[in-house]
This record gives C-alpha cells, sequence and structure tokens, in this order.
C-alpha cells in the first residue's frame, strides 16, 4: 500500500497545468484535477452567472463530462478544457433562462389573446363537429341542426318534417352516437 501511495505522490509532485498525471490511473487523475479546479470554477461559474447552487451544478455537471471523456486524451489540456465547458455551460444557461423570462414576460403582457386562443380552439372545434354533422344521412343531419342548431323541440321538428316525435328522438339518438364515434369527444 506505502507503494503505491509513494507512486501517486512522486506523480502529482513534478505536476503542473500543462502536463498532468500520466503515471496514475483515471480515477487519481480524475480526484487531482477535481481537487485542484473545482473551487475555481465554482467561482468563475459564479461570476458569470451569480448564482451559486446553479454555478455548483454546472461545474459538477462539466466534471462529469470529464469524466465520461478521454482524460488520456486530454491530459494536456485539461484546464482550458474545464474552464472552456463551464463557459459555455454558463452561456447556455444564460440563454435558456434569458428565454424562459422573456416566455413569462410575455404571457404576462399577453394575457388576454389567451381568451383568443380559447376561442379559437372552440370555433375549430364546432367546425369539426358542423363537418361531421354535414356527413351525416340527410335527415339525420336535418335533425340535429333543428334540434341543437335553432333550438326546436322534438314536437316542433316531427310537425315540420311530417314524423313522430319518436322517431325524431330515434334519429337524433343514432346521430349522437355517430357522432361521438367520429369525434371520440364521449367514448369510454
Amino acid at each position: 500500500m506505502q507503494y503505491n501511495k509513494n507512486k501517486f505522490t512522486e506523480a502529482i509532485t513534478p505536476l503542473n497545468e500543462e502536463a498532468p498525471v500520466i503515471s496514475i490511473n483515471k480515477e487519481q487523475t480524475f480526484d487531482y484535477f477535481f481537487r485542484k479546479y473545482y473551487i475555481a470554477l465554482c467561482f468563475f461559474a459564479q461570476s458569470i452567472i451569480h448564482n451559486e447552487e446553479e454555478a455548483k451544478d454546472i461545474v459538477q455537471d462539466c466534471f462529469i463530462k470529464l469524466w465520461n471523456s478521454d482524460l488520456e486524451e486530454k491530459k494536456d489540456t485539461v484546464k482550458s478544457f474545464l474552464y472552456t465547458m463551464v463557459r459555455n455551460s454558463c452561456i447556455t444557461y444564460i440563454r435558456r433562462k434569458t428565454v424562459l423570462s422573456k416566455g413569462i414576460v410575455y404571457l404576462q403582457n399577453n394575457a388576454d389573446n389567451f381568451e383568443y386562443f380559447d376561442e379559437l380552439a372552440f370555433a375549430e372545434m364546432v367546425r369539426l363537429v358542423l363537418k361531421h354533422i354535414e356527413a351525416l344521412p340527410a335527415k339525420t343531419g336535418i335533425i340535429i341542426k333543428k334540434y341543437y342548431l335553432q333550438g326546436k323541440r322534438h314536437k316542433k321538428i316531427a310537425v315540420e318534417l311530417s314524423s313522430t316525435e319518436n322517431a325524431i328522438q330515434i334519429q337524433k339518438n343514432r346521430a349522437i352516437k355517430l357522432l361521438r364515434k367520429k369525434l371520440l369527444l364521449f367514448s369510454k
């Protein structure tokens, strides 16, 4: 055990920014870079985004990316790699936050427009219902229009179409079942 500890110490002692640890394993190399740069990177990130917790999260994510990358390939450029990655992650964070803030402001300033969108959605739904009513058999479609769109009762519709109230009610119920199937609004 003493031999490994000495080997680790010897590998780190001559270390500088340009020539990182070569003779130790990935875990030890990663641990070394984490201890050496974590606090400075957190300060760097916080100076950009002005949020300590988010800065720590960004730095941790960058170290995870470093861990998942090939440390051996980056051994000469770990410092610049980490600072660049943290800077880019901070910029991405700020962009997302800006977009979100703009979205919230837009929603607050345009609350009246949402009534418009509700009305638009309702109008589109009515259009679909009317389209399917037009596709019903002729007499059934007429009954549905008279009952729901004109507000007439079964008795008045029966008189206008020379039929019985019972026949009008049966055809209206059939039409409703057909419309439910087509529109899938009330099924299940």
